[in-house]
C-alpha cells in the first residue's frame, strides 16, 4: 500500500458500557443455505467465495463514532450478524450470542496523492480475502475509507453463512436511516423486527414446507436425470490439486443498449434476465456444439413478504436446462428460456444440495457439481437512500453505489449482471487455472455483439470466442487431425511401458490399508450408510452419501480414532480403502504446485522444480529470481503416491511426470531437482524424452548418482571413499575458518536430529507418551523413503542437456567424478561449481548468480 500522506489506524471498537460480549448466547438449527455454506467451509476452510463484500459509496462526512453506533444497533437488531456456526456431531447449529463486539477500521485516503479510488479498491479486495473462523461471532466486519471531503467508501464484508446479496442492500438502508436519525439527536424510528433468521429456518422444516420440496426434488429428479454435466471447453488442462485462483473481467454496457434490451423484454412478455439468459445459452452452444444446455443461477428466497427485511442468507441454486435448436428463431428460444426459468422457480424449494444428493453425481471434491457455469442478476435498491428526515431536512449522507468486490465464485465461470443507472455491466468472475483472460474477455464481447442483434430482433450470430476460445481440448484435437493420428493413439505413445504406472482406477485394497484403522471406519460407513454389505472400494457416494452426512461420518471417524480428517480429503478418497491408506499415511491426496514466477505475456518456457522431499517450498525462490521475471517457474510436490510395498522411483517418477503434463501439456521441459530429488527430476526427463516430449534442460544441483560409489571395485571404491571424505573435510574446515566453531555445533545438531538412531528413539518415547509429537517426523519419512527409492534405483541413458551444479560444500578430488557419477548416464552432460556453504549452500544469493548465468548460457545454445 502507498502511504504519502497517509493516515492508517485500525481499531475494534470498544463495547459500550455494561456489554457482555456473548451474553444469553443461545443456539438454533441451520438452513438449508448455511448448512451448504459450513460444508463448503469444511472443504476450503477460510475460501473468500464465500463472502459477500459489499462497497458502499457514501456522499456526506461520516462521523465514525456515529457509524460505530449505528452498526452496533444494526448486530443489536438482526440476529444474523451476532451468530457463528459450530459443528456438533458433524452437523452444524447456529450459535446466537446476546452481543458481540463490532470490527471496525478506519484507512484516511484523503491526504494520498494520486488514484486513492484505485488504492481503495486494491484495500477493498484485500479486505474480501480475509478469512473468517465460523466459530466466533461476528462473521461480519466494517472498514471505513475516507477518500476525501464528504466522500467515503464503506466496505462491508460478511460470510454468505450469515448474509447474501439482498441483505447487504437491507443493511444499507437501514444503515442510512440510522445514522440520519443519530447524527440530529434523534431515536431511530426503524419498525421492530418482526422475524429473525432463526424462524425462518424453523420454518424450512415446517410439515407444509417440507412435503412441497419434497414434489420440488421430484420434478429435478425427473428433468435431471440424464443431464450430461455441462462445460465450456478450459483453455488449460483441469490440474491436480485443490487450490483454485480466480480473476475477474468487466464489461460496460451502454445506458441505451440496456434500455433497449428492457424494452424488448417487456415486448416479449420476459424480463431482462430472461433476455440475457437467452443470449447465454446461445453463445455456449455455438462455442460447445452442444444443444443439450446447463447452467446454475440462484434465487433470493424470499417469497414471504415478511422475510424482505430479515438479514440472512436465503439463496437457492436452481439449474437452467435448455435445448437450443439450430431451427429455432430467437423468439422461440427466448420463449423457451421464460418456461425453463419459470419452471424452475416454481420449484425452488428443493435445496440445491438435495438435488445433488437425488441425483448422485459424480464427486471429486474439486468441481462444482451439476453445473460449472452461472448466470445471475444483481440485487440492487430500488431508490437511493438517504438519511434526510421526513420533514425535508437536508440529508447528512446519501448512499451513491452499492458495489461488490471480486471474491471468486463456487462455479468455473460465474457471470453477474449487474444493472445500473449508466447502463448495465457484465461482471464475470473466473477460475484462471482453466481459462484465459483473453477468452473471457471474448466471451463478454460476444455477448454485447448478441445483445445488440437481439434487440433489432435479429437471430445472434456470435463471432469466435477470442483468442484460445476453442479450449485446449478443441486445440489437441485439432492437432492430432493435422498430425493423422487420434488423441487417444498421441497419449498412448507417451506412456512408456518400461515406466510401469500404477493404473489410475486401482484403488488400495483392504489388506493395503492401515489394519488398525480398518475395521473402525469400515465399521463407521457401513452404519451412517445403512449398508452392512459395503466393500471397502465401494464409492461413499455411489452408495447413497450426501455432503451433510460425508460431515457427519467424518465427525465419528475423528472422534473414534483421535485423528483429524479434512472434509476434502473424505471427498477426494470416496472409498474405505483409501481413506485408510490416507490416514495411515500410505497414500495422500494431492499436488502442491505453486508458482514462484508467473509467467508473462512474453515469457520462455518455464521451469519446474522437482520438490518431494523438500521442507520449505521457499528453497527455490533465489534461484527463480535470479533467472528473472520472463522465466516462469514452479515448485511441484506430489502427494498421491502408490503403496509404498509397491512404489519404485520409476512409478513415482511416471506420477510426477503425468501432473507437469497435466500443467504443462505443450511446449519444451526444464526440470531442476536438489539432492535426491534430482534422481527424481533425471528419470522424470528420461521418460518424457523416451515419450517424445522435448526436454530442453535438466538441472541437478548437489545430487550424486545414487549407485556411483557401488559400481566401483572394492580396491578401488576404498579409493573413492578416502578421497570422499577428505573432500568433506577439507569443506568442513573451510566452514570452520569461515564462520567459527559455532558452524561445528550447528553441523553437530542438525546431524544429531537427522540420525535414524535419535529420530528410532524419539518416535518410540512417542508412542509410548514420553516425548511429543516432532513437526519434522514427516520430513524425514518421505526422505528415508526417497533415499530408499532413489538408492534401489538403476538409472538408464538420457539424450537431453543436463547441468550439474556443485556448491562448495560438494568434495572434489582427481579420484572423484566432477559429475557426481552422472556422466554414464548423461550423453549431453556439462558441470559448474557455485560458490555456498552447507548443504543448501548452492542457493546463496552469489550460488543462484552462477546457476542462473549458466542455465542462460546452455539455453543460448
Amino acid at each position: 500500500m502507498r502511504a504519502g500522506g497517509m493516515r492508517h489506524f485500525t481499531q475494534e471498537s470498544p463495547a459500550m458500557t455494561g456489554e457482555v460480549h456473548g451474553g444469553d448466547a443461545f443456539t438454533a438449527r441451520c438452513s438449508h443455505s448455511q448448512t451448504r455454506f459450513w460444508l463448503l467451509d469444511q472443504l476450503r476452510p477460510g475460501d473468500p467465495s464465500l463472502h459477500v463484500a459489499a462497497r458502499w459509496r457514501i456522499a456526506g462526512r461520516l462521523d465514525a463514532e456515529i457509524l460505530t453506533r449505528a452498526f452496533r444497533l444494526l448486530l443489536d437488531r438482526h440476529e444474523a450478524l451476532r451468530t457463528s456456526i459450530v459443528g456438533e456431531g458433524g452437523r452444524p447449529v447456529q450459535r446466537i450470542a446476546g452481543t458481540v463486539p463490532l470490527a471496525f477500521s478506519e484507512i484516511d485516503l484523503s491526504g494520498l496523492p494520486g488514484d486513492r479510488l484505485g488504492e481503495a479498491r486494491e484495500i477493498a479486495e484485500s479486505e474480501a480475502g480475509k478469512p473468517f473462523d465460523l466459530a466466533r461471532a461476528p462473521l461480519v466486519r466494517v472498514t471505513l475509507l475516507r477518500l476525501g471531503r464528504g466522500d467515503s467508501l464503506l466496505l462491508v464484508t460478511a460470510h454468505h453463512s450469515v448474509c447474501d446479496g439482498w441483505s447487504m442492500v437491507v443493511l444499507a438502508r437501514e444503515f442510512v436511516a440510522i445514522y440520519g436519525a443519530l447524527i440530529r439527536g434523534q431515536t431511530p424510528a426503524l419498525a421492530p423486527a418482526a422475524l429473525h433468521y432463526a424462524d425462518f429456518a424453523e420454518w424450512e422444516i415446517s410439515p407444509a414446507l417440507a412435503e412441497a420440496a419434497e414434489r420440488d426434488l421430484a420434478f429435478w429428479a425427473r428433468s435431471l436425470r440424464d443431464l450430461t454435466p455441462f462445460e465450456l471447453p478450459p483453455d488449460h488442462p483441469r490440474r491436480p490439486g485443490r487450490e483454485r485462483r480466480f480473476a475477474a473481467e468487466t464489461r460496460p454496457l451502454s445506458a441505451d443498449l440496456g434500455a433497449r434490451m428492457e424494452a424488448y423484454a417487456r415486448a416479449q412478455g420476459a424480463t431482462p434476465f430472461v433476455l440475457a439468459c437467452t443470449i447465454l445459452f446461445g453463445l455456449l452452444s455455438a462455442r460447445t456444439g452442444r444443444g443439450d444446455i446447463a447452467i446454475g443461477t440462484q434465487v433470493l428466497g424470499r417469497d414471504e413478504i415478511e422475510l424482505e427485511g430479515v438479514v440472512g442468507t436465503f439463496v437457492n441454486t436452481l439449474v437452467l436446462r435448455t435445448r437450443v435448436g439450430a431451427e429455432q428463431s430467437f423468439a422461440e428460444r427466448l420463449a423457451a428460456t421464460r418456461r425453463t426459468i419459470l419452471d424452475a422457480c416454481d420449484h425452488a424449494l428443493a435445496p440445491f444440495d438435495r438435488v445433488v444428493q437425488a441425483l448422485a453425481p459424480c464427486r471429486d471434491g474439486l468441481r462444482p457439481p451439476l453445473v460449472s457455469v452461472n448466470v445471475r442478476m444483481r440485487p440492487t435498491p430500488q431508490a437511493t437512500p438517504s438519511g434526510g428526515s421526513s420533514v425535508g431536512e437536508p440529508a447528512p449522507i446519501r448512499l451513491v453505489d452499492l458495489d461488490y468486490a471480486p471474491t471468486g465464485s463456487f462455479f468455473d465461470l460465474d457471470l453477474e449482471l449487474a444493472p445500473g443507472e449508466a447502463g448495465w455491466r457484465l461482471i464475470c468472475e473466473y477460475d484462471a487455472g482453466l481459462y484465459a483472460a483473453e477468452t473471457v474477455a471474448g466471451l463478454l464481447a460476444d455477448f454485447e455483439q448478441a445483445a445488440r442483434a437481439a434487440v433489432g430482433a435479429r437471430l445472434p450470430d456470435p463471432a469466435p470466442l477470442g483468442r484460445g476460445g476453442g479450449g485446449v481440448a478443441a486445440e489437441r484435437e485439432q492437432a492430432s487431425r493435422e498430425a493423422g493420428q487420434p488423441e487417444a493413439e498421441e497419449t498412448a505413445a507417451r506412456v512408456t511401458p518400461d515406466a510401469a504406472p500404477a493404473p489410475e482406477t486401482a484403488p488400495p485394497s483392504a489388506g493395503e490399508a492401515a489394519g488398525d484403522l480398518l475395521p473402525t471406519i469400515r465399521t463407521i460407513w457401513r452404519e451412517m450408510l445403512g449398508r452392512p454389505d459395503l466393500s471397502d472400494d465401494e464409492d461413499f457416494f455411489a452408495a447413497g452419501g450426501h455432503s451433510l452426512l460425508a460431515a457427519r461420518v467424518v465427525a465419528r471417524i475423528e472422534a473414534a480414532t483421535g485423528r483429524t480428517v479434512p472434509l476434502w480429503s473424505f471427498f477426494e478418497a470416496g472409498t474405505v480403502a483409501r481413506l485408510c491408506a490416507f490416514l495411515s499415511g500410505e497414500a495422500a491426496a494431492g499436488v502442491r504446485h505453486r508458482a514462484l514466477q508467473e509467467p508473462t505475456a512474453q515469457a520462455r518456457p518455464g521451469f519446474t522444480a522437482i520438490h518431494h522431499a523438500a521442507a520449505d517450498q521457499e528453497l527455490y525462490r533465489p534461484l527463480s529470481e535470479a533467472l528473472g521475471a520472463d522465466h516462469p517457474f514452479a515448485t511441484l510436490q506430489l502427494e498421491s503416491r502408490v503403496p509404498p510395498h509397491e512404489e519404485t522411483l520409476e512409478r513415482l517418477a511416471c506420477a510426477y511426470r503425468d501432473a507437469i503434463d497435466a500443467a504443462q501439456p505443450q511446449g519444451p521441459i526444464r526440470l531442476v531437482g536438489f539432492c535426491r530429488s534430482g534422481v527424481l527430476a533425471f528419470e522424470i526427463a528420461r521418460q518424457f524424452a523416451q515419450g517424445g516430449r522435448d526436454v530442453a534442460l535438466v538441472v541437478l544441483i548437489d545430487c550424486w548418482e545414487p549407485g556411483y560409489i557401488r559400481r566401483f571395485k572394492p580396491l578401488a571404491r576404498m579409493r573413492v571413499m578416502a578421497a570422499y571424505r577428505r573432500g568433506r573435510l577439507a569443506a568442513l574446515i573451510r566452514h570452520l575458518r569461515r564462520d567459527g566453531i559455532g558452524y561445528l555445533g550447528s553441523r553437530a545438531h542438525l546431524w544429531f536430529r537427522s540420525h535414524r538412531a535419535w529420530r528410532g528413539l524419539r518416535s518410540a518415547l512417542n508412542r509410548v507418551g514420553l516425548a511429543a509429537p516432532s513437526p519434522e517426523d514427516a520430513f524425514w519419512q518421505v526422505t528415508d523413503e526417497l533415499d530408499a527409492l532413489a538408492l534401489a534405483y538403476e538409472p538408464r541413458p538420457h539424450p537431453g542437456p543436463v547441468l550439474i551444479v556443485r556448491s562448495e560444500s560438494v568434495p572434489v578430488g582427481p579420484a572423484l567424478d566432477p559429475m557426481l557419477g552422472w556422466r554414464a548416464y548423461a550423453e549431453n552432460c556439462e558441470s559448474v561449481s557455485v560458490p555456498g556453504f552447507g548443504h543448501e549452500g548452492a542457493f546463496s544469493p552469489a550460488g543462484c548468480r552462477v546457476m542462473a548465468a549458466k542455465i542462460s548460457l546452455m539455453a543460448c545454445r
